[in-house]
């Protein structure tokens, strides 16, 4: 269980009300070329010259995301994490003479990768093996054993996935624990984590939260279940295309919380 505590935010806001603006920190970016088969697929680090949390950004279609982590970085400090290929959120790749197609936040477990491989394209051995070697070298670099909390970005598309999908009724209910989606807030920009400790915070703060059953969650090979079954505080700041405003919100209070203030499991 992740226990919070928060007294540098009185600090924070203090310093808000006397106009004091941080400076922007140096963001240096380096990268990793991946082959798979045929493929490239680049992994690209963005570190701040400060510290604060460590985000990852897997799907190349969700720029918002991106951007506004960027942000916070030059703001707050930290480092991110980012694949880059084709602009798509899927990785497609050839392979002796076969197409295959996955998604890079369902190759984290073994079930789960399978399972995307075939509903894309097809599940071959050979196939598997090079996308889980890939998924390790992911998890490499971003180290998320090392981390008080697993951090991602992602963008989704309105009317098509948010914490309302978590709801009675809605496609993902069996997977969540507890939900609660803000009144006064887009329910497309919303929180979804696997520790109830950072539920509660978040939800106290205002915030729309979902926090995933890691027991009976659907093995789709995504971070938060991999994270679910590793035991891993995992949060993942989910803002609607184009919400930029609102992400870098989100990602300036997740920052506050998680590193401004004593974490530990």
């Amino acid at each position: 269980m992740l226990r919070i505590v928060l007294p540098g935010l009185m600090l924070f806001f203090a310093a808000t009300l006397l106009g004091c603006q941080p400076e922007e920190h140096a963001i240096t970016t380096t990268s990793t070329s991946f082959a798979l088969g045929d493929s490239t697929v680049d992994v690209v680090v963005h570190q701040s010259a400060a510290p604060g949390l460590t985000y990852l950004n897997l799907h190349d279609n969700e720029q918002t995301a991106v951007e506004a982590a960027l942000s916070v970085l030059r703001r707050e400090g930290g480092r991110l994490v980012e694949l880059q290929h084709t602009g798509e959120r899927n990785v497609t790749f050839t392979l002796d003479d076969s197409l295959y197609v996955f998604d890079p936040n369902r190759m984290f477990t073994d079930v789960g990768l399978r399972a995307s491989l075939d509903t894309l394209s097809a599940a071959t051995d050979t196939a598997h093996a090079v996308v889980r070697a890939f998924a390790d070298s992911v998890l490499a670099i971003y180290r998320p054993d090392t981390l008080d909390a697993v951090v991602t970005v992602h963008n989704n598309t309105e009317n098509r996935y948010s914490s309302l999908s978590y709801t009675d009724g809605g496609d993902y209910e069996d997977d969540a624990l507890f939900v609660h989606v803000a009144g006064d807030e887009d329910p497309d920009d919303f929180f979804f984590v696997t520790d109830e400790a950072l539920y509660n915070a978040l939800r106290e703060e205002g915030f729309s939260a979902v926090l995933q059953d890691n027991r009976q969650a659907t093995d789709d090979g995504s971070l938060s279940v991999y994270c679910g079954q590793q035991g891993l505080p995992y949060v993942n700041a989910e803002a609607q295309h184009g919400h930029f405003a609102e992400q870098v919100k989100m990602l300036r209070f997740l920052h506050r919380l998680l590193h401004a203030s004593p974490a530990a499991v």
